[in-house]
């Protein structure tokens, strides 16, 4: 299920990516303005199932959540865009957030 979300990253440690700072320094290396992280930085290492019940590390920044999710709110609000679907597409092209 995480894995099919555009808006949730894995990253893994092992490459680097252990801590925030590593993880926007690899949104700039992406293109992305000011290292912008808009998904969920998820800690793939760390992904444990233990009697039913999920344990992982995850990393967010600022702008993750809170900017996409606005822009979709603001296309809901406005009767721009009516597929929730679709405005999220829209709005994962325009700002590079790509499906894992």
């Amino acid at each position: 299920m995480l894995a099919a979300s555009p808006r949730v990253a894995f990253v893994q440690a092992s490459e680097g990516l252990g801590a925030l700072n590593a993880v926007k320094e690899r949104m700039l290396d992406l293109g992305r303005p000011r290292g912008d992280l808009y998904e969920v930085a998820l800690l793939e290492e760390t992904l444990t199932v233990e009697n039913g019940e999920l344990f992982c590390a995850y990393m967010v920044d600022n702008q993750a959540i809170v900017i996409p999710e606005t822009i979709d709110a603001i296309r809901a609000l406005t009767g721009a865009e009516r597929d929730a679907a679709l405005s999220m597409a829209k709005t994962n092209r325009a700002l590079s957030i790509i499906a894992a």
